[in-house]
């Protein structure tokens, strides 16, 4: 946390113009007896060896190795940083628990995010990267099931399907067919059915985990998503067809189609593109850009028909023919066609595009999926349905008056997680903390899958150390950054500790350093168009106030100042109006724009009320001075740069 506020800005500053004075140097061969002969400085009874010097040069957001005159320009810097950790650990801030408590938080959330970034995404990526090049065609028999159903109505939905496939099987049945008696169906139509051609990234992980799975002409097991249990069939797998940028001219299905004919035969005879673009098409969001709509494929969302139109397309003619689709009638021009220069941006490619899928999330849900599946989380299911059972008969009461019969919740284990293990008895704990308010009823679907995520969550931050140690040191940069930004804020910043005589003197004492300049109370008035900045000229000129061009709803935006100080168009503008009067249109963020000017407010000087904060600001930097030549003499603060100069093999004169 060395960027921390009041470490490497204002630090730098100080500490350059007073690091020959301020240290106590010394040669390595004095204290060879004493020392390693890679210590670069002490603080107190601390040595600090020069890996410690690189490491904190390169926590500070560096990418690159340090230059010996920037580790000499550094090492100030950090044995102050040091001297604040030492004189912070003293006074017990590394056990204070507004620091701990934000440290936890940090902490927690740091880990889910470290998983995500070293292993989560790198892992789905490989296979994100293989199933990319392929594209699947497949149907699928779907019977509906509730996320949080019941065991029974779980267990009679599997049995159903496993019914479906046995008679696929044995070849009584073709997937179609099953999908007309099996599959569930909504708003009168039947859930499974034919699926379009799609690739990576499209649909939920289990299905898509399922149907790459298969090989071409092969029925999958039951497979469950938060829709139900499907039957998955692979009719046929391809490589992927490149994606394709498309622009298009479009007349809505209520067009003519005579015109659609008649622009085509314009482009024929050498209309230029984007002319009949500009005057004809009504997709209006494209019409800036020339038509472009964008990448299609066959993941893309649209109607099945219209990309098969589009992917169909001669991409080496200048443009298509008309063609129909739901949407209405397109000439169709293919812009390019999808290809990378090497692997590298295909990579870059790849990546943002597994951003964009739901095969990578980044919240803690997906992690904490991701670590039940690939570390082996044990669930005893046999004993959740007892549970569940033994509950339901009590789902008219407040969860924090249900008793249960001890036979009911034991020891006996619901979850084993890397040898950590959650009880029945964890688990009722866990319901009376959380919905202690509630009835059984109100929470009872999602008892389990809540506590499963609660228990992995209060086990995350171990479980991430044990597989990744170097991950303490990240946490523990942040706990010393939060405890150094604590210490500079009593010490330095807090103006609670400052003597307020202090600020008063330098107060009295300056006449010129506390003063308001001129400042002018207006309003700037600023609209789209010249019509709507003109009815509100008209409104205020009529005795309108121009806040009430906010109640009114104009369609204008209206800003208000008394107190910046105005340098630079348009402001300058405000010194040569008169108060009352309503300045000449001008550009303002590119809007049309105009003051009002309310009030000329001549320069004095500020009140010490409205300059303490300044006056703080001022003397922050004196007061971070003396506390760290305090901490220096208290310290004994050390420092060896010709240290740094033998480690690049550099003579002391340099």
């Amino acid at each position: 946390m060395l960027t921390k506020r009041g470490y490497h800005t204002p630090l730098l500053t100080v500490l350059a113009l007073s690091m020959t004075t301020l240290y106590c140097t010394s040669t390595p061969k004095i204290l060879n007896n004493n020392f390693s002969e890679s210590a670069v400085g002490t603080v107190g009874l601390e040595v600090i060896e020069y890996e410690d010097l690189i490491k904190g040069f390169l926590s500070g957001g560096v990418n690159q190795e340090p230059t010996a005159e920037e580790l000499k320009e550094f090492l100030p810097i950090y044995l102050d940083y040091r001297a604040k950790l030492l004189s912070a650990r003293e006074a017990g801030y590394f056990e204070n628990k507004t620091i701990l408590d934000e440290f936890a938080l940090y902490a927690k959330q740091a880990a889910y995010a470290y998983w995500l970034d070293r292993e989560i995404k790198p892992t789905i990526y490989e296979q994100f990267k293989s199933r990319y090049s392929e594209e699947l065609k497949s149907s699928h028999v779907l019977i509906s099931l509730s996320q949080n159903a019941q065991p029974s109505d779980t267990l009679a939905a599997y049995n159903k399907i496993m019914e479906a496939r046995e008679l696929f099987l044995s070849g009584e049945k073709t997937i179609a067919e099953l999908n007309e008696e099996y599959s569930s169906s909504r708003n009168g139509q039947l859930m499974g059915g034919d699926l379009p051609w799609f690739s990576v990234g499209v649909t939920v992980g289990a299905f898509e985990d399922a149907l790459y799975a298969l090989d071409q002409g092969e029925l999958s097991m039951p497979v469950r998503t938060q829709f139900g249990y499907h039957l998955i069939y692979l009719e046929e797998r391809r490589k992927r067809t490149p994606a394709r940028n498309v622009s298009h001219i479009f007349i809505s299905r209520q067009g003519d189609l005579e015109k659609i004919d008649d622009l085509y035969e314009q482009l024929e005879q050498g209309t230029p593109w984007l002319n009949l673009v500009v005057e004809f098409s009504e997709d209006r969001a494209s019409i800036s850009n020339e038509g472009n709509i964008g990448w299609v494929s066959y993941s893309s969302r649209y109607d099945q028909a219209f990309i098969d139109s589009v992917m169909n397309l001669d991409s080496t003619l200048p443009y298509s023919k008309p063609i129909e689709s739901i949407y209405g009638i397109h000439i169709f021009r293919i812009d390019s066609v999808q290809t990378f220069q090497n692997e590298a941006a295909k990579d870059e490619f790849l990546n943002q595009e597994l951003d964009k899928s739901s095969n990578f999330e980044r919240n803690n849900g997906f992690v904490i999926n991701w670590l039940s599946e690939q570390y082996n989380l044990s669930i005893n299911t046999d004993l959740i349905t007892e549970l569940t059972n033994t509950l339901s008969t009590l789902d008219s009461l407040p969860i924090a008056q249900v008793y249960i019969a001890a036979d009911s919740f034991t020891q006996d284990t619901l979850f084993i997680f890397q040898g950590k293990i959650a009880t029945a008895t964890d688990f009722y704990g866990y319901l009376v903390d959380k919905y202690s308010d509630k009835e059984l009823n109100q929470v009872q679907p999602s008892w389990f899958t809540d506590y499963q995520e609660y228990f992995l969550d209060s086990e995350l931050l171990n479980f991430t150390l044990s597989v990744f140690p170097e991950f303490s040191e990240q946490t523990d940069s942040y706990h010393r950054g939060l405890v150094v930004y604590q210490i500079n804020e009593d010490s330095v910043w807090s103006s609670v500790t400052v003597d307020s005589t202090i600020l008063m003197n330098r107060y009295f004492s300056n006449d010129t350093d506390y003063q308001f300049k001129t400042r002018y109370y207006y309003h700037l008035v600023s609209a789209r168009y010249d019509s709507t900045l003109k009815k509100a000229e008209d409104f205020i000129f009529q005795g309108g106030h121009p806040d009430s061009l906010r109640v009114n709803d104009y369609p204008v935006a209206v800003m208000s100042d008394s107190t910046g100080i105005f340098e630079g168009e348009p402001f300058t503008r405000l010194a040569e109006m008169e108060m009352g009067e309503i300045s000449e249109y001008f550009i303002y963020n590119n809007r049309k724009a105009f003051f009002i000017l309310n009030d000329v407010l001549p320069a004095r000087k500020m009140t010490f009320d409205e300059a303490f904060n300044r006056l703080l600001s001022d003397y922050q930097p004196i007061r971070e001075k003396n506390w760290l030549r305090r901490l220096r003499v208290k310290y004994q603060i050390q420092a060896f740069p010709e240290i740094i100069s033998e480690k690049f093999g550099l003579s002391e004169i340099n």
